[in-house]
């Protein structure tokens, strides 16, 4: 059975992202709205059921939950994610105000986010919706990938850092498509909460500086596809 759950989320998932960026790529430019929305609720549906049935499985064999990351430890390693994660969020609010007055930040943003756009929220009455699902990547996406899959790899190979590096290769595979670039962004960003995750002990610094991650990118997409405000007319 474990194997089986490793197989709906490692291939499982991947294959589910792939299929429906394909169709979002390929959809007529009117049709995107509706379509964006339901391959979000889709997607969270999908990851909490994943979670749902893991947890069940988890209780069926009388395993420790502790052994997902899901038991609180606070200690100076936790403390100090918790200082990082206010130092990052307070970088983002500037960043934030940055995109608002510079036009140059705003193109850049725009080119970086261009593999990803129709699957981004195009405006503010969209955001609720993309809003659920960071939230919903922040929680599942730890569980099932920086918890079960770190879980399962301790078993495979040598050493705590191995299995950390080679989920975080997974977690980059199964964002596929997002392109080469993106496989590559979001592998360092699945080591880097890995890390997190064996310093602190648990799983909750990860997933709040994960949904923070997906809100804030969500948030600067919405901010990037404002138009540019008018240069100010030259003084004669």
């Amino acid at each position: 059975m474990d194997i089986a759950f490793l197989l709906l989320i490692v291939p499982g998932l991947a294959a589910r992202a792939w299929w429906g960026m394909r169709r979002l790529r390929s959809a007529p430019e009117a049709e995107s709205p509706s379509l964006r929305r339901r391959l979000w609720a889709g997607a969270i549906l999908t990851q909490w059921g994943l979670v749902i049935a893991l947890a069940g499985w988890w209780a069926h064999q009388h395993r420790a939950f502790a052994s997902l990351g899901l038991v609180p430890r606070v200690g100076w390693g936790f403390a100090g994610v918790a200082l990082g994660i206010a130092l990052a969020a307070a970088m983002a609010v500037a960043q934030r105000r940055q995109v608002a007055n510079d036009t140059g930040l705003r193109d850049r943003l725009r080119r970086r986010l261009a593999g990803v756009e129709r699957l981004m929220p195009a405006s503010r009455a969209e955001w609720p919706g993309f809003a659920s699902l960071a939230i919903t990547a922040g929680v599942c996406e730890e569980i099932l990938f920086r918890g079960f899959v770190t879980w399962m790899l301790f078993h495979w190979l040598a050493g705590p850092w191995a299995a950390i590096a080679a989920q975080g290769a997974l977690f980059g595979l199964a964002h596929a498509y997002q392109g080469p670039r993106g496989v590559f962004a979001t592998g360092a960003v699945g080591i880097f909460l890995g890390a997190i995750a064996w310093l602190t002990g648990s799983l909750w610094a990860p997933m709040v500086l994960h949904a923070l991650m997906d809100l804030h990118a969500g948030d600067l997409s919405l901010r990037v596809r404002e138009p540019d405000a008018p240069s100010a007319p030259a003084p004669a």
